[in-house]
């Protein structure tokens, strides 16, 4: 095993969520009952891209992650934080059904793996790959704007409502589960995107990793979140203001097109690296 391969127990993993991902999108999509009538038209959308995208994604990424590709780790990682997010909200907003502990499982080995993942990256790696080949003021200014924005448009939801005490409309409308994004974002998300923006402003060595990481989980949730939210209008059953439609889709919308420029420069990168040491004189002739 070489050093920017990965462990046995992380393959194994990853096989297994994504397994347990197709059968619980599945099971959404064709199971009659599986979430309340007042959840199916986004949530189909969410399991059928679940289904098309991410677990293929995830799929692929590892297959090449295996066998050394740096690229391949950091769109593997970024799929993996794609998976705990996903599931930590299913599992939150959808009520009681029986793949329930299906949830937990998708949770804790997308988490765990995720982790796992993270601390053993070649972050330095990372930063050679990139230095000099991405502007490290532009993408970590983007992805700090980002998590500003993303902040400023649930505290300004929850402040007002948390002053008068009145919960907020989406409450009313859906119950406490509408909530669960607010949550997660506040508490997870726009910390880990201001921390990467400001490592990679500095151009620390972690900032580079995590800022790919970060740019392709957005690139993920971006078709997911703009696929719900245009059901969600055309349905009309919920008030989506046009400001959250902005703030929601126009930050991940730009953060995919910023993953795509970012992982092709992280692939160039490696092809550079790899003709430079095949072009290096033999040591082993007398």
């Amino acid at each position: 095993m070489t050093p920017a391969s990965l462990q046995r127990w992380q393959v194994a993993a990853t096989i297994g969520i994504a397994i347990l991902s197709a059968v619980s999108s599945l099971l959404g999509l064709f199971r009659p009952g599986h979430y309340p009538s007042a959840l199916l038209p986004a949530f189909y959308v969410q399991d059928l891209l679940l289904l098309v995208l991410a677990v293929p994604v995830l799929t692929v990424a590892l297959r090449y992650a295996m066998a050394g590709s740096l690229r391949a780790r950091i769109v593997w990682l970024g799929a993996l934080a794609y998976m705990t997010y996903m599931w930590a909200s299913i599992a939150l907003q959808v009520p009681f059904n029986r793949f329930f502990l299906g949830y937990v499982a998708l949770f804790s080995l997308s988490m765990f793996t995720f982790v796992g993942g993270a601390v053993t990256v070649d972050a330095e790696a990372v930063r050679r790959s990139l230095a000099g080949r991405v502007s490290e003021r532009v993408y970590g200014a983007v992805l700090v704007v980002i998590a500003l924005g993303l902040a400023t448009l649930w505290l300004a939801e929850l402040v007002p409502a948390t002053l008068t005490g009145t919960p907020p409309l989406l409450v009313d409308e859906i119950g406490s589960q509408a909530l669960v994004s607010h949550f997660v974002d506040l508490a997870v998300v726009v910390p880990a995107l201001l921390i990467a923006g400001g490592w990679l402003w500095r151009g620390r060595s972690w900032g580079y990793a995590f800022a790919g990481v970060g740019l392709v989980f957005g690139a993920l949730l971006a078709p997911t979140i703009a696929g719900m939210t245009v059901v969600l209008v055309l349905e009309d059953d919920v008030t989506v203001p046009l400001v959250a439609v902005v703030f929601t889709t126009i930050p991940i919308l730009l953060a995919a097109v910023l993953a795509g420029r970012y992982v092709s420069l992280l692939s160039g990168a490696e092809r550079v690296a790899s003709s430079d040491e095949g072009s290096q004189p033999s040591t082993a002739d007398g």
